[in-house]
């Protein structure tokens, strides 16, 4: 549960950062020496993993241009591939940075279903532990028109460099461990075929404790999660006693985040830490935990949150 409960990702192709045991062969990608301008008008220089310097000089596309300049020594990126990368993007006019997430704790994961076809013909056929430049008109990648919607300058140029950091295992379908018997007055989940539809508070304590209280439903046997790492989930959020869901995301896809202070809420930092892929979890926040004394959308100051989460993934 993210700190505000929609953040738009831009346009969801690539870089959820703009408006606002896979193959690790890139951790040990030599230093970066200077190389050949790969893109007409364009210089990156910088260590792999680290964020890059991009000088410009007259860049003027009218179509996508890219290139590698470190070439890694990973396994062949396909588009099936599920990729952790860093991105760094600047404006062609004049260098002025655009959006970056080299500063994250955890590198983002790429699905080549969700992405402008500029960024898969680029990285696609390149290997895990590739740096890629990629030069390209604003509307290549957000669409005609879409430049407005995301604050960017419609008739400029966008330049972005892309370090292929690892190869990340296929999020779980659903979890996967032993059950584990939950206290008798915790709140009891609904569920159809696997999915959660519901938590029914009607054989729950009448109130709650006022304490973070993490209860395991399903104990999971994958990487356990540690602040800083890249996570993917299924949740189904209430307010305690409430019937209906102020959030979830069974009904649609599943929710992938890095699990960081200031991101989140609390409770969800301090909650799922520790916790295996693979298992469900139910989470009880108390307020100073959760959305504190003043609430956020339908959700009231002062409320006690309980969560039901499947831990899908953990890239480390």
């Amino acid at each position: 549960m993210r700190r505000s409960l929609a953040a738009l990702p831009l346009t969801g192709v690539l870089l959820a950062g703009l408006v606002g045991c896979g193959d690790n062969s890139s951790e040990e990608a030599s230093p970066a020496e200077p190389v050949p301008t790969v893109v007409d008008g364009v210089s990156v220089t910088g260590d792999f993993g680290e964020k890059p310097t991009i000088e410009v000089d007259g860049l003027d596309v009218d179509e996508p241009v890219d290139g590698v300049v470190i070439e890694g020594e990973g396994a062949e990126v396909t588009e099936t591939t599920m990729l952790d990368y860093r991105f760094h993007m600047v404006y062609g006019s004049n260098g002025e940075e655009v959006a970056s997430n080299y500063a994250e704790p955890a590198a983002q994961q790429m699905d080549f279903a969700e992405q402008a076809a500029a960024i898969t013909d680029a990285v696609v056929g390149t290997t895990v532990g590739s740096r890629v430049v990629i030069a390209l008109p604003v509307d290549d990648l957000v669409g005609e028109g879409g430049a407005e919607q995301f604050g960017l300058r419609a008739d400029d140029d966008l330049i972005m460099v892309l370090d292929l950091v690892s190869e990340s295992e296929e999020p779980l379908a659903g979890p996967d461990g032993e059950a584990v018997e939950a206290p008798a007055d915790a709140p009891t989940v609904v569920e159809s075929d696997g999915v959660v539809t519901g938590i029914d508070f009607s054989t729950a304590a009448p109130k709650p404790s006022g304490e973070l209280q993490v209860i395991p439903l399903i104990e999971g046997s994958g990487d356990a999660i540690s602040e800083g790492d890249s996570v993917t989930v299924d949740y189904y959020g209430a307010v305690y006693g409430e019937d209906k869901a102020f959030d979830e995301s069974y009904s649609g896809e599943p929710a992938s985040f890095t699990l960081a202070e200031g991101s989140l809420i609390d409770g969800w930092v301090t909650g799922l830490a520790g916790v295996k892929a693979g298992s469900r979890v139910m989470l009880i926040i108390p307020a100073e935990q959760g959305y504190g004394s003043e609430g956020t959308g339908g959700i009231p100051g002062g409320s006690t949150l309980v969560f039901v989460i499947d831990v899908l993934g953990v890239n480390l």
